[in-house]
Parts: structure tokens; sequence; C-alpha cells
């Protein structure tokens, strides 16, 4: 069967990637999805309720994935400024993927949106995973408090952005709740959608207030807090490291 064109340049600007997967799976849609910004470029291969989500590296055009994939697509998706394009048909689109036929589609569960690679939640033991947020969490809300801000009122903002791709995060919903350095949580998401969607929210958080002049030294002020909270609470921070830096925007450890 020909590849056809579905829709062609859609901007991540106003396009909101994760609910237009969601629509796609519900339609039974079969094709492919690619997703190019400056700096990353992806597939999902759809076929129904089935995908698979590849990387791809822009210089030599080969796919390849990885765990975590799905995750990663969906925060680098909210970047301005990237194009999507729809191709209806065949799982593929003229970017080459060398290794596709050597991974068979993997369902992902609705509400999580996560890859079959994704450990189950009874290996993540969740109160040091917890406990390891809660630090992270409290981390930040010093750095938002040395400038004099509300960091109450950024996070809900935050959550709420982010509400339609990470349910948890719903302030509307009352399954996460942060308090003086504690997390509670309801219904339990997959542990990398968890750090992942906590992780981007406290990412929106600290770009809200690192601007102008102040900006760098406000980076480093929640680097610095952050260093701190890694090594005060070190077991469950694990799975926090590699969003570390992205949260600072700037180097932490």
């Amino acid at each position: 069967m020909a590849v056809a064109k579905h829709f062609d340049n859609l901007n991540t600007s106003y396009v909101n990637f994760g609910a237009l997967l969601r629509y796609l799976r519900e339609q039974g849609f079969s094709g492919s999805i690619h997703v190019a910004l400056d700096q990353y470029e992806a597939d999902v291969m759809l076929q129904g309720e089935n995908a698979t989500v590849f990387e791809i590296d822009p210089a030599t055009g080969r796919a390849t994935r990885a765990d975590g994939a799905l995750e990663r697509l969906m925060v680098h998706a909210r970047e301005p400024g990237g194009t999507i394009t729809i191709y209806e048909g065949e799982a593929a689109s003229p970017i080459k993927v060398e290794q596709a036929n050597e991974f068979a589609a993997s369902p992902f569960a609705e509400d999580d949106e996560v890859t079959a690679t994704t450990p189950p939640a009874a290996e993540v033991d969740w109160n040091d995973l917890l406990k390891a947020s809660g630090e992270l969490i409290a981390a930040v809300e010093r750095a938002v408090q040395s400038v004099g801000s509300d960091f109450a009122t950024g996070l809900r903002a935050a959550r709420i952005e982010l509400g339609d791709d990470y349910p948890f995060l719903d302030p509307t919903a009352g399954g996460f709740n942060y308090s003086n350095g504690a997390v509670t949580l309801g219904e339990r998401p997959a542990a990398r959608v968890y750090t992942t969607g906590l992780s981007e929210c406290l990412r929106r958080v600290v770009n809200k207030l690192a601007i102008g002049k102040q900006g760098t030294r406000f980076r480093e002020r929640c680097a610095a807090e952050l260093a701190v909270a890694a090594r005060r609470q070190s077991n469950g921070m694990s799975e926090f490291t590699p969003q570390l830096d992205r949260i600072a925007g700037t180097r932490v450890l």
C-alpha cells in the first residue's frame, strides 16, 4: 500500500501532541507520525492501538528504539516551532527506519502512554520515589522563595498546563498533593511517566522565573538546591537524576 500524507506541517506551537496521539489511536488509525524539531526527530508507527516509537539521528537518518523514547518524545513535542506530519497507510515515513523490522509494534496503556519496556510498578519502591520527589519539589520551592515568588501558584499553573498529558498532575483530580517537602499520590501511573511528568512540571516552574538579567543566577540557585536534595535523598533519586539538568536549565551534578 502506498503511503499517503494525511496532514502536513502541523506546528507544535499550537498542536497538543499527546491529545493528537490519543485521538488517532481511538480512531484505529494505521500509519505514522513524524515529529521534527531543531535538535530532535522521531517517528511513531501506529497500527490502531499498537504504537512503536523510533528516535532518529538527523545527521544519518538512522532510527533506533530505546527505553523512554515515548516519554522523551512527549516532552520534546511541547517545544514550539517543531513540525508534525501524519502519514496514512503503511506505518512508515520518508525517513529511513533501518531497524523497524527488528521490533514488533507493542501496545501501551491508554492512560499511561508508555512503551512496553517500562518496568512494572511492582519493581519500583514507591516509598523511596515519593520521598525523593518531595525533596526535589522542596528544592525548587526554596529556590523560588529565594527570589520572593509564590511557589504554590507557579506549581499549580504548571500542573494545569500538563494535566491533559499527565492526569495525575491535574489539580482538579486531587490525586497528587505536595506540602512541606512531602508528596502523597493516589492512583499511581507508571514510574517513568510519574518522573517525566513531575520533572517537566518543575522545569516549567523554573522557566517562568528564569528571565531577564537575574535568570542565570536563579537557575544556578535551583541547581545548587537540587544538588543538595540529590545528596540528601539518595534512595529513589536515581529515577530523577537524568532530569535534574533539564529542571534547572543548567548543570546540576
